[in-house]
């Protein structure tokens, strides 16, 4: 009986069973098996080298742009060891698979291994104003990537200062006993400047200098007929308290020298969570140094950390608090000492070091730590000076008799 036209069960059954076994007879013969084998390993073979070649030719890629990426660090910062830390190879890494190529340099890596000694900076002078600018290609392009904790970090050291009690200390400093006679039409400003840092430890008038903020040497001593005062360590919430202490302190008839720094160019038009802003803080934010060292016998001083008043204040408000109030004063002169005060910063730098009697007797004053975190911070604020994130401005006023 055909096993389509009437099956019972058990013919059913077994015409499959014995279909079934004929069909994997049939399949299983060596032959096809053989068959199969020509046709799949060849295939499977070319897979494979097709999959080789291309992963090949991408760590290549991968490599040639590591290489790349390393010749372009290397050219901006050179390690202090003998090989490259893994923080700056995966940043090499990350570079070589990116599009664009572009080297992203994490701000809180940069800063905090300048300070731990893990990397140097090559020329600071050139390659820092390009750095801030995005314009730095050593040939590869590097720019700073601002991290999030920056700006928590802004904003707390903002709170802070703004916390923090401040009594109005006026610390007019007078360089000679006819500083207050009238101003020269012709004044200028003092081409040498003493060295801003102690050169040996028996110099006790020179200790405190170490904890100074350049800003505020700088200032004191701009013009030679005049004392000078600095508004860079007042905080902005008492800028105008402190002025107005200023002008009843100062004697009818005698002249004084303001210094302040203010922010300029793009940063000024920056807001506060703006990365140009961040990078512009960066030098004014407590030193660690100063914080960790604090003893009673140590020369560091609250009233002499930088402040948020040269990223807040502006010229225009500050000479408007000048000249008004009770005792207003008269400006007779308002000049932008940016370029001298940058190479005041530089030469600071270089002072810090190359001289080492200045070196020594800071080393002794603060640690290892605290002389790269001032060298460091100092030349920061030199090249945010120089791209013209930073202004440096003395105003001379004369109060009426």
């Amino acid at each position: 009986m055909h096993p389509l036209s009437g099956w019972d069960s058990a013919g059913h059954w077994a015409y499959f069973e014995h279909g079934g076994q004929s069909m994997l007879e049939e399949t299983a013969t060596p032959e096809r098996l053989y068959s199969l084998l020509l046709v799949s390993f060849p295939c499977a073979l070319l897979a494979t080298v097709i999959y080789a070649y291309f992963c090949w030719i991408s760590t290549e890629k991968i490599l040639s742009g590591t290489r790349a990426a390393l010749l372009s660090l290397y050219a901006f910062i050179t390690p202090t060891q003998s090989f490259w830390p893994s923080q700056y190879l995966f940043i090499a890494r990350s570079t070589a698979a990116s599009a664009d190529k572009v080297i992203r340099l994490p701000l809180s890596t940069l800063y905090e291994d300048l300070l731990n000694d893990v990397v140097e900076l090559r020329r600071p002078q050139d390659h820092l104003p390009l750095l801030f600018a995005n314009k730095l290609l050593v040939p590869g392009r590097i720019c700073l990537d601002v991290e999030l904790f920056w700006r928590f970090k802004l904003f707390w050291w903002m709170l802070c200062c703004y916390m923090r009690r401040y009594r109005p200390m006026v610390s007019i400093i007078t360089k000679h006993e006819g500083a207050n006679d009238p101003l020269p039409d012709n004044t200028q400003l003092t081409c040498s400047p003493p060295p801003p840092y102690p050169r040996s430890a028996q110099d006790p008038t020179d200790v405190t200098s170490a904890s100074a903020p350049p800003s505020t040497l700088f200032f004191s001593m701009l013009y030679e007929n005049a004392p000078a005062v600095s508004l860079d360590c007042v905080p902005y919430h008492a800028l105008e308290r402190t002025i107005r202490k200023l002008q009843d302190a100062l004697a009818p008839g005698s002249y004084l020298t303001v210094g302040l720094t203010t922010r300029a160019g793009a940063a000024a038009r920056a807001s506060l969570t703006d990365p140009k802003t961040i990078i512009t803080a960066l030098p004014f934010f407590p030193r660690a140094y100063l914080r960790a060292c604090a003893r009673p016998t140590s020369s560091a001083n609250a009233n002499d950390e930088r402040t948020t008043a040269p990223l807040l204040a502006t010229l225009p408000h500050v000479l408007s608090m000048l000249t008004s109030g009770p005792r207003p004063l008269s400006v007779s002169l308002v000049r932008n000492v940016s370029a001298e005060y940058a190479e005041f910063l530089r030469r600071s730098v270089r002072d810090l070091e190359d001289d080492w009697e200045i070196r020594d007797a800071f080393v002794r004053e603060w640690g290892v730590r605290g002389w790269r975190e001032e060298r460091v911070c100092t030349a920061w604020e030199a090249a945010l000076v120089d791209v013209g994130w930073l202004a440096g401005w003395a105003v001379v006023v004369r109060k009426p008799e």
